[in-house]
């Protein structure tokens, strides 16, 4: 169909009227009505009707044409100012083009309601004119589009210019076609060629063939290359040509032994170097001195040096190579150069799913690369082609996802799977709970072959903790929750416990009280107390001597390996080796322990055994120790029961046999002292009371 085009829009000189751009009270023509129904009434029957103005029609359609000529000549519609948008500014898309004061603009931002070239962070000026190749290389103008046509004829003309500038001004410092250097790789770069012997093009290489004439460089595969002598000494081929070969020789290697022999013991002497004697091979001439024998010598350098099927010095292999005419490299194709997997690392619970992805870069190249995924341990679970990796329930481990490329590139992600606890069920704990002890509290775990680890807290650690195995431990009074929460998967349990402290009466006479326990039970209690200590008026004194009581002070003396029959001397003893203590040298226990000697008599003794880490205690005694065989009595063990301060001693059965364990073994009298020596060897000693 032929469009219309207006050359001048629809009554661009007729009559034409204004038109409301809001809706009219008395039902006029307007924009957002337009002609409402006053204008489909009979003007003969309805007082209302309107007739459609000659006027409203031209503006209308003048309207219309003016804008589609403006598209039909321009492309671009003309700017919106706030005239024609009734006084407001009209806010434009970003990426809107529009013409302005013959102008072409393009919108930078939404909303846009800028004047267009005002501010050029709202409006840019819309470039749509294509560069000349001139003008690309120029690249002075700025209303100009350079096309990938422009851009690939701009860069080969510099491509050219700098293959010119390189081959004229920095021919003197680059590596002449010809020029032969060593290669630590197993391929030749781009331009080169390996000294193999391999034939090139002569044609495309004039330069090489000058060097070359017959079209086929060198093979100086497994050689050795030596500098050009070029007349100088130090190479005994002095007036060998460049890429002469040089066979391989070895300096003399010498040595020497004495043929003569004048007696078989004196074979072999004097043999050195490369020489060994191999023995005997027959006998001397006849007629000559005895013992004389014809013998063999053999010559091997491997005794002296070391040897190989050739001649070399020690080495690293690397492949000389050549530069040839064709030093324009030709670009291999480019390939990934890594993968990126995320997660990187994620503890799974057994029995779940994990989606892995993976980014190959650069990321042009992901396309042509797709990924593959294995696992590492079958056994833990497996990976789908998407990346989807499902666990094994109840499995757990260490499981590595591996994402691999057709080029042989790879790249790793880290599982740590465990069976992750659904429940914990602890036990209750029992009623009485006392600082200083420990208890076992029931802690069970479901499913009961959980992998994950359980962490152990404390509300306040200072009154008590529970182990995970279930050790309640209670540290100090109060109230505290106890918890156990599985580390991965959050499940928690907690027990709320309250432990109290007891103060134990004490039962025992303190030291540094100076009997004062007893002085608070009154005179009565204090005297009975000093006659079952069997003291009386030495308990009234502040201090004891080891003579007021028959004692002796202690010796720190270590016992050896003697007999304890031979130990005799009073004092308190250490044997610090089980392996000493044995029954045989008359030890009550094989332990080791204390041992105290108290003089009982002029000629008597006890001795009194404490084994260590126990609480027994052994007694014996020895009536005369004076005799060439001191004997002793049987080892007797004594209960570990104590006396209490609440009974002022009386708890005690026997005072004589007391008194005596206690190393008193005199029975002290006030009565007046005997005449005679009878008593006192009785073992009676008598302690006068002044009045």
């Amino acid at each position: 169909m032929d469009q219309k085009f207006f050359r001048v829009p629809f009554a661009s000189s007729g009559d034409t009227q204004a038109i409301p751009d809001t809706t009219t009270s008395d039902g006029s023509v307007n924009y957002p009505s337009g002609w409402g129904p006053d204008y489909a009434k009979d003007p003969a029957a309805d007082a209302n009707a309107k007739p459609v103005e000659r006027e409203a029609m031209n503006s209308v359609l003048n309207a219309i044409t003016t804008a589609i000529r403006q598209y039909q000549t321009n492309t671009y519609p003309e700017w919106i100012t706030t005239a024609n948008n009734n006084g407001a500014a009209f806010g434009y898309d970003a990426g809107v083009v529009v013409e302005y004061n013959g102008v072409l603009y393009l919108s930078l931002v939404d909303n846009n309601t800028a004047t267009p070239g005002v501010d050029e962070t709202k409006w840019q000026v819309y470039i749509q004119l294509e560069a000349t190749e001139e003008e690309a290389i120029a690249g002075e103008g700025s209303t100009q589009v350079i096309t990938p046509r422009r851009l690939h004829a701009a860069a080969s003309y510099l491509d050219n210019k700098l293959k010119s500038t390189i081959t004229e001004a920095m021919a003197p410092y680059l590596l002449p076609v010809g020029a032969i250097i060593l290669w630590s790789a197993s391929t030749p770069p781009d331009g080169w060629l390996e000294l193999n012997g391999q034939s090139f093009d002569i044609s495309e290489n004039p330069k090489l063939v000058a060097i070359y004439p017959g079209g086929r460089v060198p093979d100086w595969r497994g050689r050795f290359v030596r500098a050009w002598a070029n007349g100088s000494t130090i190479d005994p081929d002095s007036s060998r040509s460049i890429g002469s070969y040089q066979d391989d020789a070895l300096q003399n290697i010498t040595g020497s032994f004495i043929a003569d022999i004048v007696a078989t013991s004196r074979a072999g002497q004097g043999v050195s170097g490369a020489f060994a004697d191999e023995g005997g091979v027959g006998t001397g001439d006849p007629g000559n001195q005895d013992d004389l024998e014809l013998r063999k010598y053999s010559f091997d350098a491997s005794r002296v040096v070391r040897t190989a099927t050739e001649t070399r010095p020690t080495n690293i292999a690397a492949m000389y190579i050549i530069k040839t005419d064709k030093a324009e490299a030709v670009a291999g194709e480019q390939t990934p150069t890594a993968i990126v997997i995320t997660p990187g690392t994620k503890t799974l619970n057994a029995g779940l799913t994990q989606l892995f992805s993976a980014t190959v870069l650069p990321g042009t190249l992901a396309d042509n690369y797709p990924v593959s995924w294995t696992v590492s341990d079958s056994s833990l679970g497996s990976i789908d082609s998407n990346g989807l990796y499902t666990s094994k329930t109840g499995e757990s481990g260490t499981q590595t996802i591996i994402a691999s490329i057709s080029t042989g590139l790879a790249s790793t992600a880290t599982i740590t799977q465990h069976v992750y606890l659904t429940a914990i069920s602890i036990g209750s704990a029992p009623s009485e709970l006392i600082a200083g002890n420990s208890y076992s509290i029931a802690v069970t775990y479901f499913p009961d072959n959980y992998t994950e680890t359980v962490n152990a807290s404390s509300s306040d650690s200072s009154i008590a903790s529970l182990s995970s195995s279930g050790t309640l431990t209670i540290s100090g009074a109060g109230t505290a929750t106890l918890s156990l929460t599985g580390t991965n998967s959050g499940v928690t349990e907690s027990l709320v416990i309250t432990s109290i402290e007891i103060e134990e009466e004490e039962t025992y006479l303190q030291i540094n009280e100076n009997l004062a326990e007893i002085a608070g039970k009154g005179s009565t209690a204090q005297a009975t107390a000093r006659t079952n200590l069997g003291l009386k008026a030495l308990a009234t004194q502040d201090s004891l001597t080891a003579d007021d009581v028959g004692a002796v002070p202690q010796a720190n003396v270590t016992l050896g390996t003697e007999n304890l029959n031979t130990v005799l001397s009073p004092g308190r003893k250490f044997q610090s080796l089980t392996s000493s203590a044995t029954l045989a040298r008359n030890y009550p226990v094989a332990l080791a322990g204390m041992l105290d000697v108290i003089k009982t008599t002029a000629t008597g003794l006890r001795q009194i055994y404490y084994p260590y880490n126990t609480t027994e205690v052994y007694h014996r005694y020895c009536v005369d120790t004076t005799a060439t065989t001191p004997a002793f009595s049987s080892w007797l063990k004594e209960g570990s029961g104590f006396l209490t301060s609440a009974n002022n001693l009386s708890d005690v059965t026997n005072a004589t046999v007391a008194r005596q364990n206690l190393g008193v073994s005199y029975t002290i009298s006030t009565d007046a002292v005997p005449t005679d020596a009878s008593s006192y060897s009785a073992g009676h000693i008598w302690y006068q009371v002044e009045e």
